[in-house]
């Protein structure tokens, strides 16, 4: 897998001189965000000293995990390619439980978790690594009715720490007016501050993002996400999915998830069905990356932390894992960083049949296919020169795979348990000013050597 990465960080360059338009670093927006959701309690315990009411063996307890962790993981996040953390609510708690989303004071940091001067310091090296920190506000069914004051704590949190944004449960009491009140207020200090909303569903998304939200949490394609969990299942209702997700404007600003905090584990479904995690975790991540929308990965999805329902899906992390899900999560977020028309582009459906799902992606004139084969068999299909293009070819950022077309088709082939993204780029010819440079100098050079040695051969012993 590494020298996958290597060969991507190499091909992604001169696919872009070939066939890919320039996207200016000013362009920037948050459909190209990509976001590493965390339960601070769960994740890593960086700082012994808040180690409160610590017992690893009762699942509502708290198990250590604080913001010091998260500091000392930044790197581990940053090189897997995500550009922001979301944090569950770092806020005063209800003290019989670690479980964060019950909230008492949100003008102030839970004892176990650290201090303010924690978080600061979180934002600052966070930013320096330009990845951005969205907080939980922790808005629960159990509160009394929003008012200014929550807007102002809000506020005061921006000022002091510089956070990048927050994330709001859509729950009754929460209108757009609201949203319109807290994003006017949050932007007029920090213009560029992301809120987030998370809904059961996509009622009035319209008016939500007419408000102020820039992006919301998608529970829609969730069922055909985990149907990758067992394999030969045909992703269902694609095209409805695709089409739902037109009630929110900017269609690549949608969050889609594999799995969260109210959700049993992606590793749980396939397991259950006895299906070895990792290769339909590859299936579903790469629909996460591939497809319209900001994807979201759970703590603990890369190393195939299982668990069923809550709290049973909130385990703790193991950084000593198998690396296998990271390098697969670290090659797909450069595949999607480097082609806009993942990120910016439209989607199509190609084919959807019984575990192969194929898709093309097209931006301004670039376009990319997807190949998904979550089958226990090789898989093939044809794409036509109406597709792809007349004097193109296909080239594989995963397997490295290229393709041709053979009389105005393009045959591909794609392995059991493997995935897929082509770009399309126009037919290459041979450069034999670099072919020269790059093969045939050092052949010349070799053969010189050879042939000196061979000439004088060794020195005569005196």
């Amino acid at each position: 897998m590494k020298k996958k990465l290597y060969i991507v960080a190499f091909l992604l360059p001169m696919l872009f001189m070939l066939a890919m338009p320039v996207v200016a670093a000013d362009d920037f927006r948050i459909e190209e965000e990509s976001i590493y959701y965390i339960v601070v309690d769960r994740f890593n315990n960086g700082e012994s000293m808040n180690d409160l009411d610590v017992d690893r063996s009762n699942p509502i307890a708290y198990h250590g995990g604080d913001i010091q962790g998260i500091i000392g993981k930044l790197d581990y996040i940053k090189d897997m390619g995500f550009t922001s953390l979301l944090l569950s609510p770092v806020f005063e708690n209800d003290s019989n439980t670690f479980y964060p989303y019950l909230v008492t004071d949100r003008q102030e940091i839970n004892k176990h978790f650290g201090t303010k001067d924690d978080l600061k310091q979180l934002v600052k090296e966070a930013h320096e690594k330009d990845m951005k920190i969205i907080l939980d506000l922790g808005i629960n069914s159990n509160e009394g009715p929003l008012d200014g004051e929550l807007v102002q704590t809000a506020l005061s949190w921006v000022q002091e720490t510089e956070i990048d944004g927050y994330k709001i449960d859509l729950i009754e009491g929460v209108s757009p007016s609201y949203i319109s009140t807290l994003s006017t207020e949050l932007k007029s200090k920090q213009e560029n501050l992301i809120l987030i909303g998370e809904s059961a569903g996509l009622d009035n998304l319209r008016e939500f993002e007419a408000a102020g939200l820039d992006s919301v949490f998608n529970p829609t394609p969730y069922e055909g996400i985990t149907s990758f969990s067992v394999p030969d299942q045909p992703f269902n209702n694609v095209d409805t999915i695709w089409e739902q997700n037109q009630e929110f404007e900017n269609t690549n600003s949608l969050i889609h998830f594999m799995d969260n905090t109210n959700t049993v584990r992606f590793t749980y479904l396939a397991t259950e069905a006895n299906e070895h995690p990792a290769p339909r975790l590859k299936s579903g991540l790469t629909y996460l990356f591939t497809t319209p929308g900001i994807p979201i990965v759970f703590y603990g999805t890369e190393i195939a932390l299982n668990g069923s329902e809550p709290p049973d899906n909130l385990g703790l992390m193991d950084f000593r894992t198998d690396q296998e899900l990271v390098e697969y999560i670290t090659l797909l977020s450069k595949i999607r960083s480097g082609v806009p028309a993942l990120t910016k582009g439209s989607i199509e459906l190609v084919k959807n049949d019984a575990g192969l799902l194929v898709f093309k992606r097209e931006f301004e004139g670039q376009i990319a296919f997807v190949a998904i084969n979550n089958t226990t068999k090789t898989q093939s299909f044809t794409l036509t020169t109406d597709q792809v293009g007349e004097d193109k070819e296909l080239t594989g950022l995963i397997t490295e795979d290229l393709i041709r077309s053979i009389d105005g088709e393009f045959p591909v082939v794609v392995n059991r348990d493997i995935s897929e993204v082509f770009v399309v780029r126009d037919k290459t010819k041979i450069n034999y000013t670099l072919f020269f440079a790059v093969f045939i100098v050092p052949v010349l050079m070799i053969g010189f050597i050879y042939l000196n040695k061979k000439r004088h051969g060794r020195p005569k012993p005196e």
